[in-house]
């Protein structure tokens, strides 16, 4: 692995016995600034601690112990994408002050063996094309199933020894390999340190150790943190006990020390967030840690039902911006397209549109087959939720059109737009949520019209679009085109001419919807001045 090319700096120290604690190192960077990291040790039995590349010139490592290294380094600094929050904001940028656009995809068992390294390697550049910006991963301690199981092997290993002891050097150099070509992508990882119930198998010191392996190894690349997934989640089989709730609080504040400790031992401060469990009516990390813990970012779960899960998860988007202080918000987790034969593309669609104009700083996409890497067989994990290969599911249409979503996304000033819904009529409202979406600015507007498939399937056709009217619109000439979703085409572009009512009503094509088709439609309007 060519970590230079990464944008982080390594030294070895001496020879190390795994099981022991193998203390921190302080580096000296080329300006003179020193960072305390974490030293791990490799399969080869050597200590080892990296940094962020900074600048070229020396880097002094001196490890606890006293073995000290310099390291020399030529060159800038690769270009790369550190994300950060500033605070009051609803967004996420990276460090040198650009919005970034949060599309990812869903790929918890990315570290285990269920996909070969070239069939990886071709999905990562498949999602790169593809417009995605971000991949969520765990790292080891996967859903769905229990330690040491072959479904989460990795070269017949796992990320602890059978024993316990200490995490295994050989797991974490494999699965560092596919960390890498994911950041080599350009695509930023989001790192889920393990699955709740885990925290009962392993105790908290060993889950603290855990994290220390994660900060120590991968703190230097472009990473967001994850605590836990489903935070507060005990084993499958205790979700019937009579004191559920009580072990539910129990693991939420054990965790959310444990997160504590995360932002202490992390020089760089990656963004911080939780993976709620809606089964305990935690749909956002802000229900299920509330001010237990500290986050940068915001991650929603809202469930797997179909159409039935759209207006919950945009009640709690709802609930996650009003917070204070203002955080950037993902639902990270809803209907997988394909899980429990439903959420196809047309439903894709419509969650990207609704939340990104809703006002969430992106969205994350994922496939039954994918999250798991399945391979159409009995064992797969989670199959009870449908069985397809991962790569058959990989070429969905619902990835590529979310991808095309962001890309549609970065040809406008998309962080200055604020929801509108004022601005079209009819609008979507959490009790009607399959109506129109507006999101803009003054002089920038964008309006998702879902499928008519999706209205209220007791009246057959809508015809609540035969009209479909802008307002709010600031006098003058507005150019609006009519995209489609599906492809990226445009297909029809208007001139509107805009009086002082701020109103224009889309010129109809047909006697019950006023857009080409009953299908979904995108309108980007942008003022253009008093040319007409």
């Amino acid at each position: 692995m060519d970590f230079n090319a990464l944008g982080v700096v390594q030294a070895l120290g001496g020879g190390a016995d795994p099981a022991a604690d193998p203390g921190t190192c302080r580096v000296t960077t080329p300006g003179g600034a020193t960072v305390d990291v974490p030293a791990f040790t490799g399969a080869d039995g050597r200590l080892r601690a990296r940094v962020r590349h900074t600048a070229p010139g020396t880097y002094e490592f001196a490890f606890d112990g006293g073995t000290t290294t310099a390291v020399e380094v030529t060159g800038p600094p690769p270009a790369r994408r550190d994300l950060t929050v500033r605070p009051g904001e609803r967004i996420l940028r990276d460090e040198a002050g650009e919005p970034f656009l949060w599309v990812a995809d869903t790929w918890w068992y990315a570290f285990s063996e269920r996909a070969s390294g070239a069939d990886f390697a071709a999905l990562v550049e498949l999602r790169r094309d593809q417009g995605f910006t971000v991949v969520q991963l765990v790292a080891g301690l996967y859903p769905e199933t229990t330690a040491f199981t072959a479904q989460a092997a990795t070269g017949g290993r796992w990320s602890w020894t059978p024993d316990l002891g200490h995490p295994d050097p050989l797991w974490w150099d494999a699965a560092e390999e596919r960390l890498a070509a994911v950041v080599s992508a350009g695509l930023t990882p989001a790192v889920v340190g393990a699955w709740s119930y885990y925290l009962l198998d392993l105790g908290d010191e060993r889950i603290r150790r855990h994290w220390r392996e994660i900060v120590a190894r991968w703190a230097a690349l472009p990473v967001v943190w994850c605590v836990c997934g489903e935070v507060g989640l005990p084993h499958y089989d205790e979700l019937g006990a009579d004191d559920l709730p009580e072990r539910v609080a129990d693991l939420v504040a054990r965790w959310s020390a444990i997160g504590a400790g995360l932002r202490a031992l992390d020089p760089y401060r990656r963004p911080v967030t939780y993976h709620p469990c809606p089964a305990f009516r935690h749909l956002t990390t802000l229900d299920a840690v509330g001010e237990k813990a500290e986050v940068d970012l915001v991650w929603m779960q809202t469930g797997h039902a179909d159409r039935g899960s759209v207006a919950q998860s945009l009640r709690a988007l709802d609930r996650a911006l009003a917070a204070e202080p203002p955080l950037p918000v993902v639902n990270s987790e809803v209907c997988y397209e394909g899980i429990a034969a439903g959420s196809p593309a047309t439903l894709q669609r419509m969650l990207f549109w609704s939340h990104v104009l809703g006002g969430a700083a992106g969205h994350t996409y994922g496939a039954q087959g994918i999250w798991a890497f399945a391979r159409g067989e009995a064992d797969d994990p989670g199959n009870v939720w449908g069985t397809i290969d991962w790569a058959e599911a990989a070429r969905l249409p619902g990835a590529a059109q979310t991808g095309l979503g962001g890309r549609l996304l970065a040809g406008l000033r998309w962080w200055e737009h604020r929801p509108w819904q004022s601005g079209v009529a009819p609008a979507a409202t959490r009790q009607s949520p399959f109506l129109p979406y507006c999101a803009g600015t003054a002089t920038e507007r964008v309006v998702y019209v879902p499928a008519n498939s999706l209205r209220d399937p007791t009246v057959g056709i809508s015809l609540e679009l035969r009209t479909l009217v802008l307002r709010e619109l600031g006098a003058g000439a507005w150019r609006v085109d009519v995209v489609d979703p599906r492809t990226g085409a445009l297909v029809a572009t208007h001139r509107a001419r805009v009086d002082a009512t701020g109103e224009w009503e889309l010129p109809g094509t047909h006697f019950a919807t006023s857009l080409p088709t009953f299908e979904d439609w995108l309108l980007i309007c942008h003022k253009e001045g008093d040319a007409a």
